[in-house]
């Protein structure tokens, strides 16, 4: 059964987003930049840092390869 994002979920998702942004671009990377080392599309990587969607595991993980991060640092922000 669908329903829609809590107002926790759509914060999480606004947290990694957030996330993923500081940290492209403190490797002074561009959307397109991130796009191509993580073989995902360009407009995912500006969907995932608006938190329009709820990005699969395996996007994240493409994600921290390419900013060379592990998978948990995307993780790592305040509450």
């Amino acid at each position: 059964m669908y329903r829609e994002y809590l107002p926790k979920d759509k914060e999480v998702m606004k947290k990694v987003g957030e996330r993923v942004r500081f940290l492209r671009e403190e490797k002074d990377m561009s959307q397109q930049d991130l796009a191509l080392e993580a073989d995902i599309p360009k407009t995912q990587v500006g969907r995932v840092e608006r938190a329009e969607n709820n990005t699969s595991l395996v996007t994240l993980n493409r994600i921290a390869d390419a900013l060379e991060i592990t998978l948990s640092n995307l993780f790592l922000f305040e509450d």
